[in-house]
C-alpha cells in the first residue's frame, strides 16, 4: 500500500471525520492496487489477505485506520516464516488488539474479549479449551497499551504476572509466552490448517488427511510456506480446481476481472469498492471476528446479484471501456475450466468478455494465495 496515512486526530475537530473517510478510501483502494499488482508482489498481497481473513480487523473497530498499514507489513514480514512467530507478532499488532478489547485488559478488571478469540479461532478451535483457560488466557495478557511509538507495550503495573494455569501448564505467561505454547498444542496446527484449506481449497479435508497435514506442519515447527504449498499440491486442490469446487470470493472475482480489462480509469477501482460492499467484502471490512464467508457461504441472493450488477457496470462504463488495455484473444488459460456459454479462444470484444464476465466458470477457482 501507500505510504502510512496520518493521523486524523491531529486535526480540528471538525476535520476530522471527513479526514478518516478519506482515509479509508485510500486504503481501500490501495489495497485493491495492490491485489491487481502482476508478479511477486500481487502474490504476496493475496497471501497477506488470505491471513486478514484468519485475523479479521474491521477498519471502523480502529480510531486511525492508518494501523492497519502496520498490520499488513506485520502480516507480510511472517509469510516465509512460521505461524508461532506470525501469531505472536499479530498478537501484540496494536489493530488487533484495540479490535478486541486488549487495551481494556486490566489486571483488577479482566477482559476476556483477545483471549476467548485467540483461543477459540487463531489457535485451539471450539472444544479444545476450558472457561477456566479463557480466564487464566485473560489474565495473562493484561497490561498491554498502545504506546507513544505505534508500538504496544506492556505496563507492569496493569499486568497481572501470574502464575497461570493454561491448558496444564503453570507459568508466569505473557502474550509472547502464551503464544508459543499455543502453537506447541497439536489441536492449533489442526484448527488453522482446517481454516487455511477452507479458504483456499473450498472444501472439507477428510479427518484423515487433515491430520496427516497438520502433524507433517508440526513437524517442519509450523512452517507457512510448507503449509501453502502442501494445500497446493494436495489432491484436494487438483479436485476443486478440475470440478469446479470453490466460488472465488467477491475480491478475487473484481480483481481478475480488473487485470482482464486493465484500464488506468479511476473509475474502474471506484466502481469496483461500490461493488465489493454490496457483495459482502470490501477491503478491511471483515463482518465478524470469523472473518469473511468461505466458498458455498457466499450463496447469498444478494451477493450473487450484486456479483452480476458490478461485472455489468464495469463494463458499461464508457470511460473504463475506452482505457481498457484487452489482449486481443480471450485465452483458453483464462479460467480452469471451459465457459459453459463461451468457446475459448475467440476474440476480445466488448460482447465476448461480458460472455465470460456472466458466465459460471469466471466465478470458480483456487485461491490465488495458494503458490
Amino acid at each position: 500500500m501507500a505510504a502510512p496515512l496520518s493521523n486524523c486526530k491531529a486535526l480540528p475537530q471538525d476535520k476530522r471525520r471527513s479526514c478518516r473517510r478519506q482515509q479509508s478510501k485510500d486504503l481501500q483502494l490501495g489495497w485493491l492496487d495492490e491485489l491487481g499488482a502482476s508478479g511477486q508482489k500481487g502474490k504476496e498481497a493475496w497471501q497477506v489477505q488470505l491471513w486478514l481473513g484468519i485475523f479479521p480487523i474491521h477498519r471502523r473497530q480502529l480510531g486511525n485506520p492508518a494501523l492497519l498499514h502496520n498490520t499488513v507489513g506485520t502480516i507480510r514480514s511472517h509469510l516465509g516464516s512460521t505461524y508461532g512467530q506470525m501469531l505472536q507478532s499479530m498478537l501484540l499488532d496494536p489493530a488487533l488488539q484495540i479490535s478486541l478489547n486488549g487495551p481494556s485488559n486490566h489486571r483488577k478488571k479482566p477482559n476476556e474479549n483477545l483471549a476467548r478469540e485467540l483461543l477459540e479461532l487463531f489457535s485451539l478451535g471450539e472444544g479444545n479449551y476450558s472457561e477456566a483457560d479463557v480466564k487464566e488466557a485473560s489474565r495473562a495478557l493484561t497490561g498491554y497499551r498502545l504506546g507513544p511509538n505505534g508500538q504496544m507495550a506492556l505496563k507492569h503495573r496493569r499486568h497481572d504476572p501470574g502464575p497461570h494455569t493454561i491448558l496444564g501448564r503453570t507459568d508466569s505467561f505473557d502474550a509472547t509466552k502464551l503464544a508459543d505454547w499455543l502453537t506447541k498444542q497439536p489441536a492449533t496446527a489442526r484448527h488453522v490448517t482446517r481454516r487455511v484449506w477452507r479458504r483456499c481449497i473450498g472444501t472439507d479435508p477428510s479427518p484423515t488427511h487433515l491430520e496427516a497435514i497438520a502433524s507433517a506442519w508440526r513437524d517442519v515447527d509450523l512452517s507457512l510456506p510448507w503449509l501453502m504449498q502442501a494445500l497446493a499440491e494436495s489432491p484436494e486442490a487438483e479436485q476443486s480446481k478440475r470440478q469446479g469446487l470453490r466460488l472465488v470470493d467477491p475480491l478475487e472475482l473484481v480483481i481478475r476481472s480488473l487485470q482482464l480489462l486493465d484500464s488506468p480509469h479511476p473509475d474502474a477501482l471506484a466502481i469496483s469498492l461500490r461493488g465489493l460492499r454490496a457483495m459482502g467484502q470490501a477491503p478491511f471490512e471483515p463482518p465478524s471476528v470469523k472473518g469473511w464467508p468461505v466458498n458455498e457461504e457466499w450463496l447469498n441472493l444478494r451477493w450473487l446479484q450484486a456479483r452480476r450488477r458490478t461485472l455489468q457496470q464495469l463494463l458499461a462504463d464508457e470511460e473504463v471501456w475506452d482505457t481498457r488495455q484487452l489482449p486481443k484473444t480471450l485465452a483458453t488459460s483464462l479460467t480452469d475450466l471451459p465457459p459453459l456459454a463461451l468457446a475459448l479462444p475467440t476474440a476480445a470484444d466488448r460482447d465476448s468478455v461480458a460472455a465470460l464476465f456472466a458466465d459460471p466458470i469466471w466465478q470458480l477457482g483456487l485461491s490465488p494465495a495458494l503458490p
